[in-house]
């Protein structure tokens, strides 16, 4: 992950949150020495349970990124826990699950019940190489699909916990500022969907469940897959949380190059005194677990 980590806070009051500018060349790089106010009570947002999570992370990410690049770790881990792998460079989609299922099996998966708001050990900035990371991690619970969701327990309502813009989706996003910009439904996408016919988007799944953030103001995790960077992967991107945003506004539009009706949300970003506040937990959900 890339971002720093802000030193644990002593118990008592928090002084005034400080940046200090360090100017490099023509560069000016701001440095968080520590947030304050971050939960609008004053309550410490990185708690010893965060620093807990976030080791457990770490190590986590570890254990994935060895799989990915020791054949011999791989072959003798996936043996003991009566996995087949193919031989060779793991590539594609379906091996980087497989490897991703191997560390859960090793114990080491993190933040494994879905939740929406923030999620511990992990701050705003934070890169990752891979979308199985993302897994892992428990920023976005799909290994492919852009929304991830969560129901209640009568299975009448269903959330948006994360959105992934990967870049797969044609004109799936236009960024209108640095904290606001505009995303596309899921499916009926004219890049996946080969020959066939495509149809009108509809309000079902994770557009459903966009939409009823919107109405019951949740937020929703944003992470951005960013090519050509620092610190990227060896294909030359990584996956990037941007925080928590809120959906402001829902449509309807004509696809110009098919003519089919698309699903468009508008979200902005939250402010940062925001960004780590524990009352957007939700009760009565149906989650699922992966111990």
């Amino acid at each position: 992950m890339v971002s720093s980590r802000p030193k644990p806070v002593k118990e008592g009051p928090l002084s005034k949150s400080k940046q200090a500018r360090h100017v490099v060349g023509k560069v000016v790089r701001h440095v968080k020495v520590h947030p304050r106010g971050i939960c609008s009570n004053q309550q410490t947002a990185f708690t010893p349970e965060w620093y807990e999570c976030h080791s457990a992370i770490k190590e986590a990410l570890r254990c994935y990124r060895r799989l990915l690049s020791d054949e011999d770790y791989r072959e003798s881990i996936s043996k003991d826990h009566g996995m087949g792998l193919e031989r060779g460079k793991p590539s594609g989609i379906g091996q980087h699950m497989r490897l991703a299922n191997l560390v859960r099996c090793l114990g080491k998966w993190v933040n494994t019940a879905k939740q929406i708001g923030c999620v511990g050990g992990i701050e705003v900035g934070d890169g990752f190489h891979w979308r199985g990371e993302l897994c892992i991690v428990g920023l976005h619970s799909e290994f492919q699909k852009g929304i991830g969701c969560i129901t209640s327990l009568n299975g009448s309502k269903i959330w948006a916990t994360s959105i992934v813009d990967s870049g797969r989706y044609d004109s799936s996003t236009r960024k209108v500022s640095s904290d606001e910009f505009t995303y596309c439904g899921e499916g009926e996408n004219p890049s996946f969907c080969g020959f066939k016919k495509l149809k009108d988007q509809k309000l079902v799944g994770g557009n459903r469940a966009l939409m009823n953030n919107m109405i019951d103001r949740k937020p929703v995790r944003v992470i951005r897959r960013f090519d050509n960077i620092g610190n990227t992967n060896e294909s030359g991107y990584k996956f990037v949380y941007e925080g928590l945003y809120q959906v402001k506004h829902c449509w309807k539009e004509i696809r110009m190059d098919s003519g089919k009706y698309v699903y468009k949300f508008n979200l902005v970003k939250l402010e940062d005194h925001l960004q780590y506040e524990p009352q957007w937990k939700v009760n009565n959900v149906r989650t699922r677990r992966y111990h």
